[in-house]
């Protein structure tokens, strides 16, 4: 794989499918926590944004381990945070782009503030990654998730999947957010 950063770009990654169908996905519960880790990544940048941010995310988040990466062979400015919250069914990754202008510690916070809403509620599945699930559940014809609330992008991406594929989806409250579930239609 190969780090890309904005406005350049450039990044890669190289993924092998072997044969054979998707199968259902059920995500209904999350497990035991296992671990939350934060990285900083500095392409062509000062590592002491890198280290900024770690700190702040240190002051919303209990971190088990963190880093601070400077990319080797820089392909332009710019940085990432990503946090990591394992857990015994699945990790949740949350993910802050630095951007022109935007301090870095207003990047790491607005990440480390959705991984700590995302600890706080009992969905195993964040906003984002539902939002993910909903055409590899359809392609598959079955499977479901609980998450917290659906924001306007998931219930709209549920509505336009309906129309392209024969796949219906209920979406039920359960006890701190959601049950979506993908049928064959």
């Amino acid at each position: 794989y190969q780090r890309g950063f904005y406005p350049v770009g450039g990044g890669r990654i190289v993924v092998s499918i072997g044969p054979g169908g998707l199968r259902p996905l059920e995500l209904l519960e999350r497990g035991p926590r296992l671990s939350v880790t934060a990285r900083a990544i500095v392409s062509g940048l000062p590592v002491s944004i890198g280290r900024r941010e770690i700190a702040e995310i240190e002051k919303v988040l209990a971190l088990d381990r963190s880093e601070t990466v400077e990319e080797p062979a820089p392909r332009g400015p710019g940085n990432i945070v990503l946090i990591e919250v394992r857990s015994g069914s699945l990790t949740e990754v949350f993910v802050g782009f630095g951007q022109k202008g935007i301090p870095a510690e207003r990047v790491a916070r607005g990440a480390a503030e959705e991984a700590d809403r995302y600890l706080r509620s009992s969905a195993p599945v964040g906003e984002h990654l539902a939002d993910q699930l909903l055409v590899p559940l359809a392609l598959a014809g079955g499977g479901a998730f609980v998450t917290s609330p659906l924001t306007d992008h998931s219930k709209t991406n549920l509505e336009v999947i309906s129309k392209f594929l024969p796949v219906r989806f209920e979406v039920v409250e359960v006890p701190g957010g959601v049950r979506v579930e993908a049928k064959k239609a």
